[in-house]
């Protein structure tokens, strides 16, 4: 069943921004897919920003008993990207405006950001990015 709600960790949204159809696994893939395309479907979409397990954690591999296996990269990552763009926890905005966030806070020159080298997908995204 397709939750209602998005909700995203703040790092999410720079992975589902670069996002291109590759994951830890096909369940992985298959949620990732199903959230990219509701975001991207022209309609506006409401996210809420969290700073715990989103709706992509859901599928991860990665999430065991509602926690992440790699905790204290994805809170490194999460602080960068709110402290970067002001998001908070419980706070609500569209996708769009998330996104023009994202582009102005965390890629101002248009390069990947920083935060974003201690993940094991930055070649992936870097090099979607430069499409």
């Amino acid at each position: 069943m397709e939750e209602t709600i998005i909700r995203l960790r703040p790092h999410h949204a720079l992975c589902l921004r670069h996002f291109v159809g590759k994951g830890y696994d096909e369940a992985f893939v298959e949620n990732m897919t199903a959230i990219h395309r509701r975001l991207n479907s022209g309609q506006r979409q409401m996210v809420q920003i969290i700073m715990h397990r989103d709706s992509l954690c859901q599928a991860c591999p990665h999430d065991v008993d509602y926690a992440c296996e790699t905790e204290e990269k994805v809170q490194y990552l999460d602080a960068a990207v709110a402290d970067a763009c002001n998001l908070r926890s419980g706070q609500w905005l569209s996708w769009q405006e998330l996104c023009g966030l994202i582009d102005q806070c965390m890629m101002p020159k248009g390069q990947m950001p920083a935060p974003c080298q201690v993940c094991e997908w930055f070649d992936t995204c870097d090099q979607q990015h430069e499409k």
